[in-house]
């Protein structure tokens, strides 16, 4: 087992298992009121939908299960999820589980923050996205028809439990979406190698967290090096968006991860020798790393983006694997920039 501890607005533990033996001593007592919610999709659900029933035997316990995909993550299933709470009865006293991969946990999240204006919340991650990123960090949020991430709130959870069994339930696709994130923490820190993807163990989760931790306890709400987390991310949520969310997000944050070295290498003046190093890190998890969607149309979806100020966007760029820091630059500029490498990168 391992376990770390996050000191934010709120202080919570992650526990990291092979299994459900510790949930009992690490998350029950922190499980408020008489009314657990658990919110879940319908792949977990048909999976191992019954896993917790067992420790919520003595509670009243309703579950609400929302179709699996991105697509869910909207204003309309974040009301399903608050009117079913309320017509339950629902205090604040009362908790709410995230028992899912990344869509379930924003909404979830985003209910539980608002709920009231906030109830307990307990996140069960069930994927490797969700393990390793989205389930740590108070981030929450829906989609709005204009971009993704639009609308959210910043609400830690009490507790973080991390079960690897659920992990060999995923898929390939699942696993790869898993590795992008992965990938954009080798980029921030040289404590996750390439070894260490390869594994794909309860360790590297550790590893990717305790990077995640350590910038979350320095800024919480994003307004100075949080945003380092956004590595790839700028460029991977247009083209996420602009794929209608059929291409994972993991995929497009590596997508966005390769324009990313690209524009770094026009900034910096990377070496061949440091470029190579860091293509050989983008294809470690085997992602296709082409785009279909022209500098225009991504520059366009960018303009959107809750990061954007005025004309210009915060965006991240690497120096090396480990250096990476956050730029201003202009939109009209950045498209300038990727146009450059538009031919490499379109499928054809």
């Amino acid at each position: 087992m391992y376990e770390l501890k996050v000191r934010a607005s709120k202080t919570y533990d992650i526990t990291i298992a092979e299994d459900l033996s510790f949930f009992s001593e690490r998350v029950m007592p922190l499980v408020k009121g008489e009314s657990v919610a658990i919110i879940t999709d319908d792949k977990v659900n048909a999976l191992c939908g019954g896993a917790l029933d067992d420790f919520f035997a003595a509670k009243r316990v309703i579950k609400i299960v929302i179709r699996h995909g991105e697509k869910s993550k909207d204003a309309a299933n974040f009301m399903k999820i608050i009117n079913t709470l309320a017509e339950h009865g629902f205090t604040r006293e009362d908790t709410v589980i995230a028992f899912g991969g990344g869509v379930v946990g924003d909404l979830a999240g985003f209910a539980a923050s608002t709920y009231m204006r906030g109830i307990t919340l307990i996140a069960v991650p069930t994927t490797l996205l969700a393990a390793v990123d989205s389930s740590v960090g108070g981030k929450t949020a829906i989609d709005l028809n204009a971009g993704k991430n639009l609308c959210g709130t910043f609400y830690q959870p009490s507790a973080v439990y991390i079960n690897t069994g659920f992990l060999k339930t995923l898929p390939v696709k699942e696993i790869k979406n898993g590795l992008g994130e992965v990938i954009k923490y080798a980029f921030l820190s040289d404590t996750v190698k390439d070894t260490d993807i390869r594994k794909r163990d309860a360790a590297l989760i550790y590893k990717c967290l305790k990077i995640k931790r350590d910038i979350v306890e320095k800024d919480e709400r994003e307004s100075g090096c949080r945003a380092l987390l956004n590595f790839g991310h700028t460029v991977g949520h247009a083209i996420e968006k602009l794929s209608g969310y059929k291409l994972s997000h993991g995929a497009c944050v590596v997508k966005g991860m390769v324009y990313a070295v690209e524009i770094s290498k026009r900034i910096y003046g990377l070496s061949d020798g440091t470029v190579a190093k860091m293509y050989a890190l983008l294809n470690s998890g085997k992602h296709d790393l082409s785009c279909a969607y022209s500098a225009e149309s991504i520059a366009g979806q960018i303009s959107a983006d809750k990061k954007r100020y005025g004309d210009s966007v915060n965006f991240v760029a690497v120096k090396d694997l480990g250096r990476a820091e956050i730029v201003k630059i202009k939109i009209s500029d950045l498209k300038d920039m990727m146009s450059d490498y538009e031919s490499s990168f379109k499928s054809v």
